[in-house]
């Protein structure tokens, strides 16, 4: 059973997911918190595997209580469910340490799946949110769209991806940074687009990474 607790102070999007969550089996809501001091002492008492929180200042919570969950309860996972819809604002939050965002406009398999993969420690975003990150720049929804990484691009760009750059990639892999930088090259002409950062790149294997499992 998947315990979690929704962080929100909007009534109408609390019911909501009560709602919606309300016949899946192994999904248990243990608690609703409204303010930031509420949800601290209940994550002392109930130990959720899940907080499903709405990162928005103007309704009381904000990146850094989720950055204070972090380094409180380490063990507890957050998953991020925000009306934030510009790249400017979503790209915040993920460069904040948020592995797991959904927007409130996506589809109840989503925030299923992307409570499921927040529990297990995987990466998830909506797809709502991957088109306004990348737009076009995505790749095709069907089985040969998806771009194949070798073992060894796999291994760079989750280096890439833990902010490193060529050298110590280079280092790490015992590989010159010629070779790296070569590697990089291909990465990039099978991902179809150059990633600005660390952040975009996070972004995009997470969205390749949530539609293989679902294959």
């Amino acid at each position: 059973m998947l315990n979690l607790i929704i962080a929100d102070n909007q009534l109408l999007t609390r019911e909501g997911l009560i709602s919606l969550l309300a016949d899946i089996d192994n999904i248990n809501v243990a608690g609703i918190a409204d303010t930031p001091a509420q949800l601290k002492t209940m994550l002392a008492h109930l130990k959720p595997d899940v907080i499903i929180i709405d990162i928005d200042p103007v309704h009381n919570f904000n990146i850094g209580d989720v950055k204070e969950i972090h380094q409180d309860f380490d063990l507890t996972k957050v998953l991020v469910l925000s009306n934030r819809k510009q790249k400017n604002e979503i790209l915040e939050v993920v460069n904040e340490g948020v592995k797991n965002f959904v927007g409130k406009n996506c589809s109840r398999d989503e925030l299923i799946s992307a409570i499921y993969a927040t529990a297990k420690a995987e990466q998830y975003f909506c797809e709502s949110t991957m088109k306004t990150l990348f737009g076009d720049k995505l790749p095709a929804k069907k089985v040969e769209g998806i771009p194949v990484l070798s073992l060894r691009e796999t291994e760079i760009v989750n280096l890439i991806a833990e902010g490193k750059p060529n050298k110590d990639i280079a280092d790490e892999l015992f590989l010159s940074v010629h070779t790296v930088r070569t590697h990089r090259k291909n990465i990039i002409k099978k991902l179809g687009f150059t990633f600005k950062n660390a952040a975009e790149l996070v972004l995009l294997i997470g969205y390749i990474n949530s539609y293989l499992d679902q294959l």
